[in-house]
């Protein structure tokens, strides 16, 4: 829905009590048989937040001292994006949460005359919105939801035709890979990277959306750098909507441009981590190490060819981040039973096999393997962290050695589907077992993953050593 806002669904109902917007007779009214340990019920989220979400409201308007305080320090510095979100959801609640390209075509083409008899008419509801040193590292997609208040308020800035329809004239995919044997569509309009007369504007909305968003976090992981070298195009007819799939292609990306305007905003040391996965050509590593970004090594991906293979640990770099696989590709523990090739799991295994009792013989292939699938999770992540990578992400899906993956790309999703599905999974602390917590500290101090710096490189050999961005202690 939005690039700058966080989704109502994510407001903690706890936090709302701490601040006195809702009292405790409010948290009896969630139905708590409703919901699952193991996955997320979007269905009765929808329906409890948002009892809980309009009576917090009532409470506020009320002038509940301490809330009030907050949240209009919050909307004054936040101003800038919160009048068209405010505007966005109420004329979509008021068309029955039509996508914006079927409202009428005054309030589709954003003309203020007709946006201000909405504010007019809707002042009530629009007028107010919405030292472990852990640090939080957020996802920045590279592209936004057609049907989002970005979208529709800054239309000049995508490539729409610009005429009462306002529908897109291309769609961002991919072309087959590793994740997708047909491609993907993933249905989501494309900036106008290339028309100089939007440029600026364009660079100005994506430093204000990076602004934002680290406000709420430590560290970025930049989805599909990729994109910002060339973007991957699939033509729509303007008159059948159709995708032309035949004539999709790759078109330059001024990334090299808007890398420039963003570090001149926030400095060389801005915090990102960039996903330069899914082919990846030598502009696309120019580009990376142009900027000196950390880019990311998946381990899942380190064994189906030869030892030049750059997602084999012995091939990493410092400057990545390395992971055991990321929410877009199955666990470890699917990966080895369902996906992984004999060859894979040959290699790995002949990868890890370690001299025994005095150097003089190695561990029985037949007996190793065994143990291996066994204990398959923390065998990748004992390789993991003893990697030369500087950074590096376990998924908890692996920590705890289960299958359950976060999220199959190319599938949807229902919200009012009352089931497992993707972004669904949730997980127990019960599941956290202290010996998980042991071995996984046994090996974060074997490695050195618990100093300043990630890892004990000496320091001649450091050129990240005071770069703040990447301090992850």
């Amino acid at each position: 829905i939005s690039a700058f806002a966080g989704h109502s669904w994510l407001i903690s109902p706890d936090k709302l009590f701490e601040i006195d917007l809702i009292s405790k007779d409010d948290l009896k009214l969630i139905d708590r048989s409703k919901f699952n340990n193991s996955y997320v019920n979007f269905r009765e989220i929808k329906r409890n937040k948002k009892q809980l979400l309009e009576k917090a409201y009532l409470n506020f308007k009320n002038n509940n001292s301490q809330a009030s305080e907050i949240l209009n320090d919050f909307f004054q510095r936040e101003k800038y994006w919160i009048d068209d979100y405010t505007l966005f959801m109420t004329i979509k609640e008021k068309h029955k949460n039509s996508t914006w390209s079927d409202w009428p075509v005054p309030l589709r083409r954003h003309e203020q005359t007709a946006l201000q008899t909405i504010r007019e008419l809707e002042k009530d509801r629009i007028e107010y919105a919405n030292e472990f040193k852990i640090k939080i590292i957020g996802d920045i997609p590279m592209y936004i939801d057609y049907d989002s208040v970005d979208v529709w308020s800054n239309s000049h800035i995508f490539q729409l035709y610009h005429n009462d329809t306002m529908k897109s004239t291309v769609l961002a995919g991919f072309p087959p890979d590793d994740i997708s044997d047909t491609g993907q569509n993933w249905n989501m309009p494309i900036y106008d990277w290339n028309n100089e007369d939007v440029r600026k504007d364009l660079f100005d909305w994506w430093i204000k959306r990076l602004r934002r968003t680290l406000s709420t976090v430590d560290l970025l992981r930049f989805d599909h750098f990729r994109g910002l070298e060339s973007h991957y195009v699939i033509p729509v007819d303007i008159d059948t909507q159709e995708l032309n799939f035949s004539q999709a292609h790759w078109v330059k990306t001024p990334g090299y441009e808007l890398l420039t305007a963003i570090t001149e905003t926030f400095g060389s040391d801005i915090p990102v981590i960039v996903e330069d996965l899914g082919n990846i050509t030598s502009e696309v590593v120019e580009l990376r190490d142009r900027f000196h970004l950390f880019g990311v090594k998946i381990l899942q991906m380190g064994f189906y060819n030869d030892s030049e293979n750059i997602y084999s640990p012995h091939n990493y770099i410092p400057n990545s981040v390395a992971y055991t696989g990321t929410h877009d590709y199955p666990t470890i523990l699917q990966w080895w039973i369902e996906k992984a090739s004999e060859k894979e799991k040959h290699q790995f295994i002949e990868y890890i096999r370690r001299p025994i009792d005095g150097h003089k013989e190695l561990i029985d292939g037949l007996k190793l393997e065994k143990h291996v699938d066994k204990y398959i999770c923390w065998y990748f992540i004992q390789v993991l962290l003893q990697s030369a990578s500087n950074g590096t992400i376990i998924q908890m899906q692996d920590l705890l050695n289960i299958p359950t993956r976060m999220n199959k790309p190319g599938t949807a999703s229902d919200v009012e589907h009352n089931g497992p599905q993707n972004w669904s999974w949730r997980f127990e602390w019960s599941q956290l077992t202290s010996d998980t917590r042991i071995r996984l500290k046994k090996l974060t101090q074997m490695y050195g993953r618990d100093l300043k710096y990630g890892k004990s490189i000496p320091s001649e050999d450091m050129a990240m050593k005071n770069d703040s961005r990447y301090d992850l202690q």
